[in-house]
């Protein structure tokens, strides 16, 4: 095969060359040719080189006829200014593989003012919901399954491993490449005790030296600065990266609230949220070696996070708060390594990581405030504005992850996967007024919760790669020990040790170049997670009986792709049981398992590029859940919810997208792009939709959030400007009752990228 520069068409010479499913590998010659030598048979080969990005084609070897495959790299640089191409490498072949998954390409958006919240959200079959602005509690849903069914990584590692000052609501996307979303079947290679899907955040991995910096200011006070840089020594394959970001938000966004009047009567009200700002910072750095005969990667890194939150209200935004707060830090260290063709056909990665965190709420004020700031009055006898009795709670958690992933390749087109992950969770703090009191603090005695999950997938690939399949087994098990605090005030003290097994089946189709067609299934089981078994020490009371949910897991879905335009149609069904559900609740909240609960749903999208300055893109989503609890199961009170609609969730929603970007304005290499976009979100119920009258009902209601933005770009995006527009209709907007996101805002991004010549 040969080995070209996809601009120049010139050689590259030591290009890494290699068939994945053997191992065997080699490198290109001064033209930039390389011979390798296998059996007849179909194998996708692998080309990597320093300052390029990876491809990955195939070619067909038959008996006695020589196999010619040409692959040209783009140098990495070039992948801001042609994303939509570039990213057809890594991104497709994995949209391409028998996994049911979504590939969200981040670069596109360095330069605009969007989170990664936002972004994530316009991918068909996902919600993300939150509690307000800024650095708010995001709640994540995949088609019908939310919370802790569906399993967010950073690189592969659980996510929570970070703390929570490294959320989904607060990563800059200038730090990321891609987003990963899987429905229903979770890769072995995650190793997650997922229910429903995964999200595997994937960060940046530019092999050359360069500094990217941005800072973005917008309305409500709202600052956020985030710095990505790496210098590499390519004789030696040495680096250095680091990367962090600081986040601020006053989040003094207008909301309708009801405040009390100097005669003691509630009047609906516009006023500013007043106790609500919000700060977080990261700061990581990383040392290690790459492209070295001995690994492809072996790096130390560490990091330190933190964030620091005001409290503004309860959990229906019906009380006010003026004085609580949350703050957290965190500090952690992991070593990793991986290696492909480790010995032949034999790819490893292996990670282990430990981080602490130490949270702590202060919850003392005797004053009670009024919405719009005032303090009406001050409890002469309890302290406290969210537990009543006063709080000076302080958590600390040690945790502990270690994965090991091995690929062994059977020959071609068939492949062994294995991968296990595991876990150590334990936490310890105490609590200086109940201390005070001289009562018992339950805070000190410690929580521990120690997880491991192992899998094993069997790939294989055949009829010239036209078919695919891949089946898998998993192990989960867990032992917990902890206790809560329950309804009548009593602590309950439980410790467990739980074990169940998995399976999965994916089957792809590929009848036509344009034309791709998956279907899986997978019996799933997830875990309950620390905060949900011991609670979060604020507004989620703990539950250490909980046990792990269980579902049955089917997709089904078509996709068509042409040069200008393409569409995807899929299906998804879903049986659960033990589900974790969180019930609504005024004051504060405790996840319970709910028997059973089914979902029916479809989605669909269609992006459509006419000429290369338009874009255009649609999704929506339906998803009907259920509950399926037998009758009389669960009690005579419960047996009218049979085949209900589950509350609080939403049931359809989609995105539309518009996309215009001329090059070469005002010089050569320079960019002006602009673009809209909408959400939409139909109304849902709060609550049961058997109980009450329609009228009545506690809603979320309908809403259709709109936004505007324009930018402009230098050649080589050395230095590019946004201007934007969010929520431009200043549209009421709510993912939780009663709980209002902000409104109208005002953005303004710049964002630099300095790369070191070769």
């Amino acid at each position: 095969m040969r080995v070209t520069d996809h601009e120049t068409g010139q050689p590259l010479p030591g290009a890494t060359v290699r068939l994945l499913e053997t191992g065997e590998g080699a490198a290109a010659d001064a033209a930039g040719n390389c011979r390798l030598q296998a059996c007849p048979g179909t194998y996708r080969v692998e080309v990597r080189l320093v300052g390029y990005r990876s491809e990955t084609g195939r070619v067909q070897l038959r008996a006695g006829q020589p196999g010619r495959l040409e692959l040209a790299l783009r140098a990495t640089a070039q992948e801001l200014t042609a994303v939509q191409v570039e990213g057809q490498s890594e991104a497709t072949t994995l949209q391409r593989s028998a996994q049911a998954v979504a590939v969200l390409d981040v670069r596109p958006y360095y330069g605009q003012a969007f989170g990664l919240t936002e972004l994530v959200n316009r991918v068909p079959g996902v919600r993300i919901r939150q509690d307000g602005g800024l650095g708010s509690n995001a709640n994540l849903s995949l088609n019908g399954l939310g919370g802790k069914q569906v399993r967010v990584f950073l690189d592969g590692i659980p996510l929570e491993f970070y703390g929570r000052g490294l959320g989904l609501n607060v990563l800059p996307v200038s730090l990321l490449e891609r987003v990963d979303v899987y429905r229903g079947v979770t890769p072995v290679s995650l190793g997650a005790d997922a229910l429903g899907g995964a999200l595997n955040v994937v960060t940046r991995r530019e092999q050359f030296s360069y500094l990217d910096a941005s800072y973005e200011h917008s309305f409500f006070n709202t600052h956020k600065a985030a710095l990505n840089g790496r210098y590499v020594l390519p004789a030696s394959g040495f680096y250095v990266a680091g990367n962090g970001f600081y986040n601020h938000a006053d989040n003094d966004y207008k909301v309708q609230a009801e405040v009390i009047n100097p005669v003691g009567t509630p009047v609906k009200q516009t006023v500013r949220r007043f106790h609500d700002q919000f700060g977080s910072y990261l700061g990581r750095a990383e040392i290690g070696w790459q492209d070295r005969p001995w690994a492809d990667k072996l790096a130390l890194t560490g990091f330190g996070a933190g964030l620091d939150k005001q409290l503004q209200h309860n959990v229906q935004m019906l009380q006010a708060y003026g004085a609580a707060r949350y703050a957290e830090t965190s500090a952690g260290a992991a070593l990793s390594y991986q290696k492909t063709a480790l010995r032949p056909g034999l790819d490893v990665r292996a990670y282990a990581g430990y981080t602490r965190v130490r949270g702590a709420l202060t919850d003392t004020s005797r004053n009670i405030y009024n919405w719009d700031g005032r303090i009406t009055e001050r409890r002469s006898v309890s302290s406290g504005e969210i537990v009543g009795i006063g709080s000076l709670l302080a958590l600390t958690s040690h945790t502990g992850v270690a994965r090991l992933n091995a690929t062994q390749a059977l020959g071609a087109g068939r492949r062994l996967v294995a991968n296990v992950l595991g876990s150590s969770f334990r936490r310890a703090g105490d609590d200086a007024i109940i201390a005070a009191r001289q009562e018992r603090d339950y805070a000190r005695d410690a929580t521990t919760l120690r997880k491991l999950v192992a899998g094993l997938a069997y790939e294989h690939d055949w009829a010239d790669g036209r078919w695919g399949s891949s089946t898998a087994v998993k192990y989960f098990g867990y032992q917990s020990d902890g206790f809560g605090k329950q309804n009548s005030g009593l602590y309950l003290e439980t410790r467990q040790a739980r074990q169940w097994l998995g399976a999965n089946q994916l089957l792809r189709w590929q009848p036509a170049p344009a034309w791709v067609l998956k279907g899986s299934y997978e019996y799933a089981a997830r875990l309950p997670d620390e905060y949900e078994l011991f609670g979060d020490g604020v507004l989620v009371r703990a539950n250490p009986a909980l046990q792990a949910e269980t579902s049955h897991n089917a997709n089904l879905e078509v996709r068509y792709a042409r040069p200008t335009w393409s569409a995807e149609v899929g299906g998804f069904l879903r049986a659960a049981d033990n589900v974790i559900y969180q019930p609504p609740s005024i004051r504060d909240t405790q996840n319970q398992n709910l028997l059973k609960a089914s979902t029916l749903g479809a989605e669909a999208a269609v992006r459509y590029a006419p000429v290369p300055l338009l874009s255009l893109a649609l999704n929506a989503t339906y998803q009907d859940v259920r509950s399926r609890t037998p009758l009389g199961q669960s009690g005579a009170a419960d047996a009218r919810y049979f085949n209900a609609r589950m509350p609080n969730l939403p049931y359809f929603f989609g995105n539309a997208e518009v996309q215009l970007s001329r090059a070469n304005v005002g010089g050569a290499g320079r960019r002006l792009s602009g673009w809209y976009q909408a959400s939409y979100v139909q109304a849902f119920y709060l609550y049961w939709a058997t109980d009450g009258f329609a009228a009545t009902k506690a809603t979320i209601p309908s809403q259709l959030v709109q936004h505007v933005g324009l930018s402009y770009a230098l050649a080589g995006e050395r230095l590019t400007l946004s201007a934007e527009v969010h929520n431009l209709a200043d549209a009421p907007a709510y993912d939780n009752f009663n709980v209002q996101r902000p409104g109208r805002s005002g953005h303004l991004k710049l964002r630099a990228f300095l790369r070191k010549s070769s």
